[in-house]
């Protein structure tokens, strides 16, 4: 038997999304790719926002999501300039 959920309990921060943004800081350490950190950003925007954790969290989360959009950013332009132009035509 599969037990009731109660969705009225406050919400509970998934630990995965706590873990898995570490993780994808240590990723974005070794290949600073734009995915990575726009995911790191939408991560802290999303616990930023979470009333499951303390107002002191919800604010190093903020402004942490802040400098991960910045990376993103930076990220991303780095990676522009290095893709090659393709000169083919389609046809």
């Amino acid at each position: 038997m599969i037990p009731d959920i109660d969705r009225t309990a406050e919400p509970v921060v998934d630990a995965a999304v706590i873990g898995g943004t570490l993780c994808l800081m240590s990723c974005f350490a070794q290949h600073a790719h734009p995915a990575y950190a726009a995911r790191i950003a939408s991560n802290l925007d999303r616990l930023a926002a979470s009333p499951a954790v303390s107002a002191e969290l919800r604010t190093v989360c903020r402004r942490l999501a802040e400098r991960w959009h910045a990376f993103h950013a930076e990220a991303a332009k780095r990676s522009e300039a290095r893709a090659p132009d393709d000169q083919r035509s389609l046809q």
